[in-house]
This record gives C-alpha cells, structure tokens and sequence, in this order.
C-alpha cells in the first residue's frame, strides 16, 4: 500500500512542475511580411550612342499599398562606350530588401569597320550571325551546343547581341532565349578580329561558364 501511494504523489508532482513550466513559456506568435515589389520606370534595357543624353526614370516600389523609398546606384558615363548598370533596391519594415537592375549601353558613334554577319563555328558546332543594323546582330546558337538530339535543339540560344565599339560585344539578359525557357546574359566579350569572338555565358541552366571562342 505504501509504495501505491508514493507512486500517485510522485505522478501528481511531475503534472503540477508540467502544468507550471508550461505555463512560464512565452507565447509563440506569427506575422506575415510584405515584400517590395520594384517597377523599373521606362525600359530595363537603355541602348544609347555615344555623346548621346541618359536620362535616369527611376523606379517605383510598393509593399502591399504602401510605397517604399528606392535607393539607386552605378553611373552612366555616355562619353564612353560600354555596358553600365543602374540598381535599384528598397527595403521594407521588417528589413527585407528587393534589387532590380537596368542596363545601359553605349555604343560607339562610329560606324562600325567590321561585319560579323556569317557562320561561326565552337568546337565544330554552328552559330548563325545575322545583322539586324551596324551594331545589332543576332545569333541561333549563342552557346555553341552540340545538336544530337531533339532535346538539344529545344536549348540553342536564340539571342540578340551588340557590337560596342569593334573590339568588345554584349548578350543583354534575355528571357526564354531557349525554347527550353533558359534566361542568359554574357560578360563583356572580346571581338578578336571579323573572323573570332569570345564571350563567358551566364545561364538559367544547362551552359557552364567556360570561355566560349568562335571562328569562322
């Protein structure tokens, strides 16, 4: 009988310390955040020509309904050609911050010496280079893929590019440059001479960030 009743009192002090501990714990509460929403006001992509005027537009950001002040930052000096890039970011109450970005370039007033337009080859694979205008081309395999199935014809990119200034080229970010759906930009690449280039690709997917090289 004794040891029945030193097991309940036992149990009875482990639920009443349970009841009180739990009674200590601060209460868990939840909330819910908003982010910045940015619109970049005008194009995201500004192509201008040398000794031409930049204007800035700016950007706008909400959170829900409540707008939010936009820093900007990076310069865009139109004497000299070459890619520049305009940031924008704004933070909301709870700290969290959202980036968008518009690209300037400036090409070169002069017109262009060489002619890209042709078949260039990477590693024996095909790129297609047709001239839109002096310093706009496109390209039907950016990346310089290897075709052999149906599945690798579904990600050649498909992209417009620009000739700076006759020694440095540009791929802009371009969505769905794929009919995979791969998003793609390039650093500023070298233009060797008419007849080579080279660029390192930025992807979504499928494309490492090896240098590419393509001769005629």
């Amino acid at each position: 009988m004794k040891k029945i009743v030193k097991t309940s009192i036992t149990g009875l002090f482990i639920a009443l310390f349970t009841l009180t501990s739990c009674s200590d714990e601060d209460v868990i509460g939840s909330k819910v955040t908003i982010y910045p929403i940015i619109t970049v006001s005008g194009e995201s992509l500004t192509v201008l020509t040398e000794g031409d005027t930049y204007t800035e537009l700016g950007a706008k950001s909400l959170a829900g309904e409540q707008e939010l002040e936009v820093t900007t930052t990076g310069t865009v000096d139109t004497n000299t050609p070459g890619v520049y890039n305009i940031y924008y970011t704004s933070l909301n109450d709870d700290g969290f911050s959202t980036e968008k970005r518009r690209t300037v370039i400036v090409l070169s007033k002069e017109p262009s010496a060489i002619n890209l337009e042709g078949t260039f080859f990477r590693s024996g694979n095909a790129n297609v280079i047709t001239r839109v205008s002096d310093r706009l081309y496109r390209a039907s395999n950016a990346g310089g893929l290897l075709v052999s199935t149906p599945n690798d014809a579904k990600n050649l990119l498909a992209v417009r590019f620009y000739n700076i200034d006759d020694k440095h080229l540009y791929i802009p970010y371009q969505e769905n440059a794929s009919q995979s759906g791969v998003a793609v930009e390039s650093n500023i690449g070298t233009i060797v001479s008419e007849n080579e280039f080279n660029y390192v690709l930025t992807a979504s997917g499928v494309y490492g960030t090896a240098l590419r090289v393509f001769k005629r």
